[in-house]
C-alpha cells in the first residue's frame, strides 16, 4: 500500500468528501472520517482529517498554492492498494473531486501534480507510487 495526499484550495468538510466517496459506490466502514472505495479487489482507503495540521513544509505549501491558485485549506489522504488497477480507482476519485474543488495531488515522494497533469497519464502509468513515468 502507498499513500497520496490531496490538497484543496477550498474548504472541504470531511463529510462532503466522504459523501463523494459514497456517491461513487464507496462506504464509510470505519471511523467517521474514513471511507473505502473498491472495484473488485482494487481498493482506496480514504482518511479526511478534521483540521489542517501545521507540519507541512513552507516550500511545499507554496508549490500547492501556485498549482491550485490559492492557499491549501484542507487535505485528505488516499491509501492505495498495490493490486493492479488500484491507481485507476484512486484517479476516479481524484477526477470526481476535481470537478467540485480546486486541488493538487502529492505522491508523498516529491511529485506534486495538478489533476490536469494526471489526466495526461495512462491509467496504468499514474505517478502515484513514486515511479518515473
Amino acid at each position: 500500500m502507498y499513500e497520496v495526499l490531496l490538497f484543496f484550495a477550498d474548504r472541504v468538510h470531511p463529510d462532503e468528501f466522504l459523501d463523494l466517496v459514497e456517491e461513487l459506490g464507496g462506504v464509510r466502514p470505519f471511523e467517521p472520517r474514513d471511507g473505502l472505495l473498491s472495484r473488485e479487489r482494487r481498493h482506496v482507503w480514504v482518511t479526511v482529517p478534521p483540521s489542517t495540521p501545521s507540519f507541512f513544509e513552507v516550500g511545499d505549501l507554496e508549490e500547492y498554492e501556485r498549482k491550485m491558485g490559492g492557499p491549501m485549506l484542507t487535505w485528505a489522504q488516499l491509501s492505495i492498494s498495490r493490486t493492479k488497477g488500484s491507481d485507476a480507482v484512486a484517479m476516479e476519485l481524484i477526477d470526481a473531486a476535481a470537478r467540485r474543488w480546486r486541488m493538487v495531488v502529492d505522491n508523498d515522494r516529491g511529485k506534486v501534480s495538478s489533476v490536469e497533469e494526471l489526466r495526461g497519464f495512462p491509467l496504468d502509468r499514474l505517478p502515484f507510487n513514486g515511479r518515473s513515468c
